[in-house]
């Protein structure tokens, strides 16, 4: 090469274009359409994976609740029973404090049923507290039949039937 030359002059230059941009090729439109399609098939996909497992999920928790529920009513169920026999043994301070824990779990309980009526039938079994506890803390006899009541209201409320 020679310094002094001019070396634009070698150099070609492709034809210059001028006006609108130029329209997609018809290659370009197949590319399009297989795209628009893998999306398509993509989101398909994903909804038959997706439905089956959110369906399963709900059966699931579901199944859940229920066995919350019932594990709640046997607990329930338990704490009073178990207070009747202590106060029928005369072991008054044990059954109060069984009785306390029983009242616990029932406002527990009514709080987390989203279900009006079964809050208010558990609330309503709240009403004896004051009367039980007191007779429990004096070691009143008299007890045993507010404690039998208070057995078959809560046998009722928890959905067992009072003749087992």
């Amino acid at each position: 090469m020679d310094k002094g030359r001019d070396i634009s002059a070698e150099v070609e230059v492709g034809p210059r274009r001028s006006g609108p941009p130029a329209l997609p090729s018809k290659g370009d439109v197949p590319m399009r359409k297989n795209a628009i399609i893998v999306t398509v098939v993509s989101f398909v996909v994903f909804l038959v994976g997706y439905v089956p497992q959110y369906a399963k999920v709900n059966r699931l928790d579901g199944e859940l609740r229920q066995a919350r529920l019932g594990n709640n009513s046997a607990e329930l169920r338990d704490l009073v029973g178990l207070a009747y026999v202590q106060a029928n043994q005369k072991n008054y301070g044990i059954a109060a404090g069984i009785t306390a824990r029983f009242f616990n779990r029932v406002r527990e309980v009514a709080n987390q049923t989203p279900d009006a009526n079964s809050k208010k039938t558990y609330e309503d079994l709240l009403v004896t507290r004051d009367k039980v506890t007191a007779a429990l803390a004096k070691g009143d006899a008299g007890v045993m039949t507010d404690l039998q009541d208070l057995f078959m209201k809560t046998r009722r409320a928890t959905g067992a039937s009072a003749e087992q």
